[in-house]
């Protein structure tokens, strides 16, 4: 069943994301564009956390990648902060902090650490 229910969302975010974007363009929702980064960061966190418990944290850490209302920078910072970071994880948190200086500790939010 979760597999025909992520085929259907897949259908429908094909055919409704450039409506929905095209609108939004007109009608100029406030942070509109920070909303659909965030929600896509957190698909990404989805999507790709089996690849990224492998490659960027320690296997014994106590915060993985996968949890659906979370932020991959808050996960890595979150590691980071635990010292639980493999080298290319820290490669990444290195990347992340050129572009935004503490991006990925500034990105936890309070009640999660």
């Amino acid at each position: 069943m979760g597999f025909i229910l992520t085929l259907v969302a897949y259908i429908l975010l094909i055919i409704l994301a450039p409506i929905g974007f095209i609108w939004a363009i007109f009608t100029r929702p406030k942070d509109y564009f920070w909303r659909i980064a965030i929600s896509l960061d957190q698909l990404g966190n989805v999507i790709c956390a089996e690849g990224m418990n492998f490659l960027l944290i320690q296997s014994y850490s106590k915060y993985k990648f996968g949890n659906p209302d979370e932020t991959i920078s808050s996960v890595l910072g979150k590691n980071q902060l635990h010292d639980r970071l493999k080298p290319f994880g820290k490669w990444v948190v290195g990347v992340l902090h050129r572009l935004d200086h503490n991006h990925s500790i500034k990105s936890i939010e309070e009640d999660e650490r």
